[in-house]
């Protein structure tokens, strides 16, 4: 199959067969090959007879013979990020809610844009009860410092000899920096701007812009690096054929072995070949001696919590385990009305009772990127009435309608129904089993109890979280974007509401509503840019061609930032590069301030830099936000 620059592909209808063949079968298996430069990703959709539709994304490295496997009960809709198979990098579902198995009436192959055409093999292309067999010839597709093996670039690091020399120098330099005095506060507040001091950080409103306060009331805009931390460990299993000879686990190199083995970090590695056995430290100098030097003033999200504690940096803290019930609504949207669910937020929120008089602590992140909310619109009531599960949520519902209605005859005459009792309304997708058609009363409480379902997920946890440490700032869910306004319900608990946005600036409009329904101030939890002229294969969400173009981006994005008045804080994902073939979940983009030798792509760095120098004129109105925008290239990320 070969596609154009702008992707696309084939389609199958597939109303010729027997709706057994999609309910019996379990798997659809292929082989894949391509020669293309970068990774490739292939769209497996299939459509049903409602023209609901769910897109396997599959990324497939390049020449190399791949073996692909699409699990087809995952036509659900209930995952969002699939279990990765051997030789297959990251598996993303997109599409709808679910799709009817039974009801599949067309299929379709394609791949996503690129800058060049794309031609690609694919082979055996079947569906099976089974798995298929994974056997693999052994391809050896990296280098032993952890780079892609038969490519050059300007900065790949020769050999270890040159790495040593590289990162001893600079470490040498890190010993001799220093930072203190200057305009910036020993929490990285800016000491032009001053407000009442509390003892830790808060947000304030000036008239014009919103801000972060340090703990000695200084102002701050927070400039952070998500994922500070030596290693971006790379998945080893089902991988095995591609590595090269690894050392012994338990030799020089063990700390570089992650996960009982199941990863191995190439970062480490190459830090205990320069540095020896007391690698960490001398890692975590340089790099706390490199985050100030390039301006940023934040530890964001997931990052080292050793290199926290020895860093005077202000941070972020990622809760964890946000509270689940054994019973979903939808992927991981909780039965939130059951005591199951109030039990555990309270001990959600124990987690931060350790924290409390933490004065570096900026405050805390509920959790990110609910898997739920990636479904734009997402109708919840109406999910949970086609579940035959009895869910708390459910029967809460049922009290809201006899509430509303009292008898079921009022609720017929409202819905244009024909219910015998409030008791039907337990049997699954009794509507749509009725034969009764949309009414738009049903439909407004379908939405009003969305509202109140998603709202009670929210004040929830932040309720408890707020009454175990009253010290620190709630920064909300990290959302991957807003697709309704119903994601808002119950987020005026938060004190700065957060999501990630991988574009090329903030949406100004977007950013502003959100402030002015909530009355809070809006951060960036995540946003990066990758580039196409180094050994990677992925250049993540949002790319460009090379590392000077993505500090334009990095440039653009900070100082477009830094002049909307509500948004107090842009954190960037993330500070290494991903491994090359893949972390955990085989996502493996070029979008880290360094490469795999821990060397800086200097290019990029130089425009970080600027970017921060420059932030606090812009937030001020002395000077205009960087306007030069590059060129984007298609994206490889998902």
């Amino acid at each position: 199959m070969t596609t154009p620059p702008a992707g696309g592909g084939i389609e199958l209808q597939a109303s010729n067969l027997d709706a057994s063949v999609w309910r019996n079968y379990d798997f659809m298996n292929a082989e894949v090959y391509h020669e293309s430069h970068d990774v490739l990703v292939l769209l497996f959709s299939f459509y049903d007879q409602d023209n609901r539709f769910i897109t396997y994304h599959v990324g497939i490295l390049p020449s190399v013979r791949t073996i692909i496997c699409l699990p087809l009960n995952h036509l659900n809709g209930e995952k969002l990020f699939l279990d990765r198979y051997p030789g297959v990098m990251q598996m993303v579902l997109r599409g709808d809610a679910r799709v009817d198995r039974n009801r599949i009436v067309r299929f379709s192959l394609a791949t996503i844009p690129s800058s060049t055409n794309r031609s690609v093999d694919i082979s055996g292309l079947s569906l099976s009860r089974t798995e298929p067999d994974f056997a693999y010839e052994f391809h050896l597709y990296i280098d032993e410092l952890g780079q892609l093996k038969d490519r050059a670039w300007p900065g790949k690091t020769a050999n270890a000899q040159q790495l040593t020399e590289r990162l001893s120098a600079e470490r040498r330099l890190a010993a001799e920096a220093d930072f203190s005095g200057g305009c910036f506060s020993r929490y990285g507040g800016w000491k032009k701007l001053r407000f009442e001091a509390t003892g830790f950080f808060r947000t304030q409103f000036d008239g014009s812009n919103w801000w972060f306060v340090d703990p000695d009331g200084y102002a701050l805009f927070s400039t952070g690096m998500d994922c500070v931390g030596p290693a971006s460990p790379m998945r080893l299993t089902g991988m095995e054929h591609l590595l090269p000879q690894l050392p012994d686990q338990e030799g020089n190199y063990k700390e570089a072995w992650l996960r009982e083995g199941q990863e191995y970090s190439f970062e480490i590695a190459n830090l205990i070949t320069a540095f020896g056995a007391e690698w960490r430290s001398d890692w975590a100098a340089m790099t706390d001696y490199r985050l100030r030097q390039w301006g940023f003033n934040t530890i964001g999200n997931w990052s080292d919590g050793g290199f926290i504690r020895g860093s005077e940096l202000p941070y972020v803290y990622p809760l964890a385990d946000f509270p689940a019930t054994e019973q979903t609504i939808f992927r991981d949207f909780p039965d939130v009305f059951s005591p199951e669910y109030e039990r555990n937020a309270m001990r959600f929120a124990e987690q931060l009772l350790p924290l409390r008089e933490d004065r570096r602590l900026v405050g805390y992140f509920m959790r990110n990127e609910p898997h739920w909310a990636f479904v734009d619109s997402l109708n919840l009531t109406q999910l949970m009435l086609k579940s035959p599960v009895r869910y708390a949520s459910k029967e809460k519902f049922i009290q809201w309608l006899g509430e509303k209605y009292g008898t079921v005859e009022q609720l017929n005459a409202a819905w244009a129904g024909a219910y015998d009792s409030f008791e039907q309304l337990y049997i699954p997708d009794d509507a749509a089993a009725a034969g009764h058609p949309a009414h738009p009363a049903r439909e407004a409480d379908y939405a009003q109890f969305n509202r109140l379902l998603i709202r009670r997920y929210v004040e929830l946890p932040a309720r408890y979280c707020k009454q175990a440490d009253t010290n620190h700032l709630n920064l909300g869910m990290r959302y991957a974007w807003v697709g309704s306004d119903d994601v808002l319900e119950g987020c005026e608990c938060f004190d700065v509401f957060s999501l990630n946005c991988y574009q090329f600036a903030p949406d100004r409009e977007q950013i502003a509503n959100i402030s002015q329904r909530l009355n809070k101030p809006v951060m960036i939890g995540e946003f990066h840019f990758g580039a196409a002229d180094v050994g990677m294969l992925a250049y993540g969400i949002r790319a460009v061609a090379t590392q000077e173009e993505r500090g334009d981006a990095y440039r653009h994005y900070v100082e477009q930032a830094a002049a909307i008045p509500e948004l107090i804080g842009i954190h960037y994902f993330q500070w290494n590069d991903q491994p090359v073939l893949g972390r955990s979940d085989g996502e493996n983009y070029q979008i880290g301030l360094v490469d795999v030798c821990n060397r800086p792509y200097e290019p990029f760095i130089q425009a970080v830099k600027k970017a921060h120098e420059e932030m606090y004129g812009v937030r001020t109105g002395i000077t205009k936000p960087y306007d030069r925008l590059p060129a984007e290239i298609p994206k490889t990320g998902f």
